[in-house]
């Protein structure tokens, strides 16, 4: 019995990792899946013949112009996933918005819908149904049937409980311990799963290249909070049920600036947008509200004045970079990374923060734990959070649904019969 169990296993790891390459990769030919899985010949023709008669895959026959001693041999066939064989869901929760992302099985994403919701004010028990109703909705205006969509994928700002698909803590919400999970598994009948955004970029870094970032990589996100992704040997590390790393939570100074958790001196009521710009307001005496969303267009006029030379501007942010380098050299010294990536849409702003992340670095570790730590920065306006809650949605079905071989019935796709 146990040597069929780890036969099982291994034929579901085998078959979810196939589905993966050729999704991460495009169409491959089955001596390229080989090499890239790793997997013999044999176990690339036995997973390939199941997945082509359930329908996910399908063999694309070449017809280019091939040389002449080619010509003599097979024709060349290349294997791609079917776009029809089931559709996903990716949600994004923060400050006063809900983002839907829809992608097919081959992970190709229709254009993100943007939704302005007052999360803030909304009664926790109204949010779920709410965001199943816009499910429903625009579902029906794209022309995707429910019953198509498999699996849902959640990324929150805050604490995601992994466990009871609740959100405990978001500073996107006045209430606490938000039921996310359950009421959308009751309304739409769609399995789904909740993560930290953080956590989710860290997937989607893996996902682009599980070489680079496949060690022990920290994901550092900047924009509306700071966040903290944990990828530990090669997987991102959530915790006992979901709230590991929450790096933007460490206290910097007891009885500091008040944090959108509702303790004071977190990191993140430096470092956040809204710790940037509060520092700034406070210096000209105006009152600041920490629970409302920074409006993109006052932080680019904020970055502006501190690119030109205003002095309170450039204060707000070398404070704000200053805390943060603190905050980073206290993770190097704990997990020892061998990378740190910034993410997020604070990072348009790196250039006015870098100086000061780096003098903190130099103040707060000493060098030999820090000489060989590499850096980077996530161009502004890669949405990595939405990539990654898909990456991670399609691996569940990958691995959990599609990896015990239902044989399904064969479908026409794009005017050829996928067999």
């Amino acid at each position: 019995m146990l040597k069929k169990a780890n036969s099982d296993l291994v034929r579901r790891q085998n078959r979810g990792l196939v589905l993966e390459t050729l999704r991460q990769h495009g169409p491959l030919a089955r001596i390229t899946l080989g090499y890239q899985t790793g997997l013999s010949p044999a176990s690339i023709t036995s997973i390939s013949g199941q997945l082509i008669d359930e329908g996910l895959v399908y063999s694309i026959i070449e017809d280019e112009e091939v040389s002449t001693q080619a010509k003599r041999g097979r024709p060349q066939t290349r294997l791609a996933l079917n776009p029809q064989a089931t559709n996903v869901l990716a949600i994004s929760i923060s400050v006063d918005g809900v983002e839907l992302v829809f992608a097919d099985f081959s992970g190709a994403t229709r254009e993100p819908i943007k939704l302005r919701l007052d999360t803030y004010a909304t009664p926790k028990e109204d949010f779920g149904p709410r965001v199943a109703h816009e499910i429903k909705a625009n579902a029906k205006r794209l022309g995707i049937a429910l019953t198509s969509i498999k699996r849902i994928g959640v990324a929150v700002q805050g604490v995601a409980d992994t466990i009871s698909g609740e959100i405990p803590w978001s500073p996107a919400f006045c209430a606490r311990d938000i039921p996310v999970v359950r009421p959308l598994e009751r309304i739409l009948s769609i399995p789904c799963s909740i993560g930290n955004n953080a956590n989710m970029i860290a997937e989607a870094l893996i996902a682009t290249d599980r070489k680079k970032y496949g060690g022990t990589t920290a994901v550092v996100f900047l924009g509306h909070g700071v966040g903290l992704g944990l990828i530990l040997n090669g997987v991102v590390f959530h915790g006992a049920n979901g709230r590991a790393a929450e790096l933007g939570h460490m206290n910097h100074i007891p009885d500091g600036p008040l944090c959108r958790c509702g303790r004071h001196g977190c990191l993140e009521a430096f470092s956040a947008d809204y710790g940037i710009m509060r520092m700034a307001n406070d210096r000209r005496g105006t009152d600041f509200d920490v629970h409302a969303a920074v409006r993109d267009d006052d932080m680019r006029k904020l970055e502006l004045a501190a690119e030109a030379g205003d002095t309170v501007a450039t204060n707000a942010f070398n404070r704000a970079g200053e805390v943060l380098g603190f905050g980073i050299a206290r993770l190097i010294a704990l997990i020892n990374p061998q990378r740190v990536v910034l993410a997020g849409p604070g990072t348009r702003a790196y250039d006015l923060l870098k100086d000061s992340v780096g003098e903190a670095l130099r103040r707060g570790l000493v060098h030999d734990l820090r000489k060989n730590v590499e850096f980077e920065v996530v161009p502004f306006g890669k949405d990595m959070i939405a990539t990654g809650t898909l990456v991670e949605t399609l691996r569940h079905l990958d691995r959990d649904v599609y990896a015990t071989g239902q044989k399904g019935t064969v479908v026409e796709f794009s005017g050829r019969k996928i067999a």
